[in-house]
C-alpha cells in the first residue's frame, strides 16, 4: 500500500509547490482551473514519478479524468495498480 504523505510529497514536487503535506487533503482537486495541476503535461510527469518512486505501473488506458477528481480518488487508483 501506497503511504498517502509519500503520495502527497510527490504530488507537491511534480506540482513545485512549497508546502506541507497537510495541505492536500482528501478533497484536493488535481486537475483543472482550480486544481494544483493545469495540463496532461504535469499530470504525465506526475505518473512517471509515482511509477519510479513505488515502483508500480500505471496503464495509460487506466487513467482518466475521473482518477483526478481528488486526492482521495487518486490515491485510490495508485492502490489499486500497486497491487497488480
Amino acid at each position: 500500500m501506497v503511504d498517502k504523505d509519500e503520495l502527497k510529497k510527490v504530488i507537491l514536487t511534480v506540482a513545485k509547490i512549497d508546502d506541507d503535506v497537510s495541505s492536500i487533503t482528501d478533497d484536493t482537486v488535481l486537475i483543472g482551473e482550480d486544481g494544483l495541476f493545469f495540463d496532461s503535461i504535469d499530470v504525465l510527469e506526475l505518473i512517471v514519478e509515482i511509477e519510479k518512486k513505488f515502483g508500480i505501473k500505471i496503464k495509460d488506458k487506466d487513467l482518466n479524468q475521473n482518477k483526478l477528481d481528488s486526492f482521495k480518488v487518486f490515491y485510490d487508483f495508485v492502490n489499486e495498480n500497486a497491487k497488480k
